[in-house]
């Protein structure tokens, strides 16, 4: 094709975008498909065929309608037969239906010199209310089904009594993101075995919210590959993005399964969307390590390097839990503007009026750094709070239940050792930012804290962590569905902390004592770095 008019399409959207506050383009999840992803994304599909009907639910100013079109061309021999293609979108904004009506007259026209007829309908309406009802799991539209789906849902939360939820009650506990929802619909409307290719966070691969959807998703579709974008903010410029995202493909089945078959999946990484234009390495993956089970509940899991394969074999072959050693994991109870009245500073802890308040910022790994007052933050919180407000004195593992974007460590944890703090009473205050893990009858040993603390901040367990996560967010979802070495491990390496305190390498340690109990192989490598660039760790 002489003219880019993939491109030029991306640009009359954005120009039509820009002049649009951010607030409104956030709140309709308005981000448009940038060229290069929009190209990869067409590459997905299999090669079109006469007759073929491709659906673009949320079609923007019409980029991968666009690169659709543009890849047939490709496909061409000078001596194939002319073809038609069928595009319908849809579009709730009037003016980037009328860009998007533009760009694909303009492109039909291109695909006209090559034999191709293109056939397009942009209709400006919800895409989910215009396909259901209320009714039965992911009710079935009375529409004709596709043979390609291309996608760049919009992203943003939906409560319950939103329309489109009640539209399709297969909704994640009550909440779920309405580009879920897209999927789920896409999928019924995709002909059997057919094809289609989302860009989407990487949230729905794990968490309680999405369970459900999941769970339908594998009995009905079979996953083909997996793209990740190692970086959360290089894709969308405009979006502030806390999670990672994927261009997930997919093919529905011929029939719908009660047990997955075995399956093979590409995944594969890159740093950024411009990497797209090179040759991306890819990673076979087999369904057994692709797919973790917990608790009935099933997540999605994007390893991307024969390294992190070799590590879901080894951790999952640990069979202890959170649950198993009678521990779990809660929630700090302080939410600090509930609990403003009884917030308070350091002087009135020393004076006996108050207990310590700790913050996110007061865990550092494997330390406790209180009082720190480096972000103005109350460190006390007043004995007469409310009681629900404080916890027991006791031996925990302190977890933070978020990290900065592209911070080294996902999981950053320290030990609470109840001595440390008995000069103070016998309570505390734990602000919302934080987990905090306990022994459900009694209280953990010093050992145990040390020894768990330590290993979940271990390279290790980072690593095994980002593989079932993208999020900035650590739940306690994923925590309980953990897998945990012998508990005598934990307790051996906590002795081993203890015992030797000027130890400066406890990574090293770490990986020590796990390969000598046989938890990790003999030749496991000790490693540091849990990021990736290209696939690899740095």
């Amino acid at each position: 094709m002489g003219t880019d008019l993939v491109t030029e399409c991306f640009e009359a959207g954005e120009r039509t975008l820009a002049t649009r506050p951010e607030r409104r383009r956030k709140a309709l999840g308005q981000f448009l498909t940038p060229p290069v992803i929009a190209r990869y994304m067409a590459r997905q599909l299999r090669p079109t065929h006469d007759g073929d009907h491709f659906l673009e639910p949320a079609i923007g100013s019409g980029v991968l309608a666009c690169a659709v079109v543009e890849r047939a061309i490709q496909e061409r021999g000078s001596d194939t037969p002319p073809i038609t293609l069928w595009i319908d979108g849809y579009e709730i904004d009037n003016e980037l239906a009328q860009k998007a009506r533009e760009c694909l007259a303009d492109v039909r026209d291109t695909a006209a010199t090559y034999g191709i007829t293109v056939n397009f309908a942009i209709h400006e309406t919800d895409f989910i209310l215009a396909h259901t009802s209320p009714g039965p799991l992911f009710p079935l539209p009375n529409s004709h089904h596709y043979d390609h789906i291309l996608a760049n849902p919009p992203y943003f939360k939906l409560n319950k009594q939103d329309p489109r939820v009640l539209a399709m009650p297969a909704k994640a506990n009550g909440y779920t993101n309405i580009y879920t929802l897209f999927i789920a619909l896409a999928l019924e409307l995709l002909a059997p075995v057919a094809d289609a290719s989302f860009i989407v966070p990487r949230s729905f691969c794990s968490g309680l919210y999405f369970s459900a959807f999941r769970k339908h998703f594998i009995k009905h579709a079979e996953p083909i590959a997996v793209h990740l974008f190692e970086s959360r903010n290089l894709i969308f410029e405009h979006a502030d993005i806390l999670q990672e995202n994927i261009v997930f493909t997919f093919r529905r089945r011929l029939r719908p399964v009660r047990i997955v078959p075995p399956f093979e999946i590409a995944i594969s990484s890159s740093g950024n969307a411009i990497d797209l234009q090179k040759d991306i390495p890819t990673q076979p993956v087999e369904s057994s390590l692709f797919l973790g089970q917990f608790n009935k509940s099933l997540f999605f899991r994007l390893p991307i390097s024969t390294f992190d394969k070799e590590l879901i074999q080894a951790v999952d072959s640990w069979k202890g839990s959170l649950y198993q050693y009678g521990w779990d994991v809660s929630t700090g109870p302080v939410v600090a503007f509930r609990a403003r009245d009884y917030l308070t500073g350091e002087n009135a802890v020393n004076e006996g009026r108050a207990v310590p308040l700790l913050w996110l910022h007061n865990v550092q790994s494997q330390v406790i750094e209180w009082p720190n007052s480096r972000r103005n933050k109350p460190q006390g919180i007043l004995r007469d709070a409310a009681e629900k407000l404080l916890v027991p004195l006791s031996n925990y593992v302190l977890l933070r239940r978020f990290s900065a974007k592209e911070e080294r460590r996902r999981l950053v944890t320290a030990p609470l050792i109840a001595n440390e703090f008995s000069r103070f009473g016998a309570s505390l205050g734990l602000e919302n930012h934080l987990n905090f893990i306990y022994r459900q009858e009694g209280q953990l040993t010093v050992e145990e804290a040390i020894g768990l603390s330590t290993l979940l901040n271990s390279a290790v367990i980072d690593r095994y962590f980002r593989i079932l996560n993208g999020s900035t967010q650590v739940n306690a979802t994923e925590l309980r569905a953990l897998p945990l070495p012998p508990l005598t491990v934990i307790q051996q390496l906590g002795q081993a902390v203890t015992l030797d305190k000027c130890t400066p390498d406890l990574e090293a340690l770490t990986f020590d004592v796990l390969r000598e109990a046989g938890c990790l192989p003999a030749d496991f490598p000790t490693i540091r770095e849990t990021r990736t660039t290209m696939g690899k760790i740095q």
